[in-house]
């Protein structure tokens, strides 16, 4: 966690909201997809999967480097209080 709450709130409602982004397309392109081809519901099925797969990949990826910039911005701060 920053020092600034409110940049640490930016990030993690950008985080949900990228997830339900991923979950929205995938799902939309799947139903245009059954619409052209005639495969009703299939391609729709497959959408939400993908993009739940995906937003949670990404939702991830987010929260590690988060955590390893936190982790190494701890770090910095020990070794400056610890110089003085």
């Amino acid at each position: 966690m920053s020092k600034d709450p409110l940049r640490d709130l930016s990030q993690i409602s950008g985080i949900g909201f990228t997830l339900v982004s991923y979950v929205l397309v995938f799902t939309g392109g799947g139903y245009l997809l059954d619409r052209l081809l005639h495969t009703d519901p299939w391609l729709m099925v497959a959408g939400v999967f993908v993009g739940a797969a995906l937003g949670f990949f990404f939702m991830i990826r987010a929260l590690t480097a988060a955590g390893r910039a936190d982790r190494d911005a701890g770090e910095e701060d020990e070794d400056d209080t610890g110089a003085a």
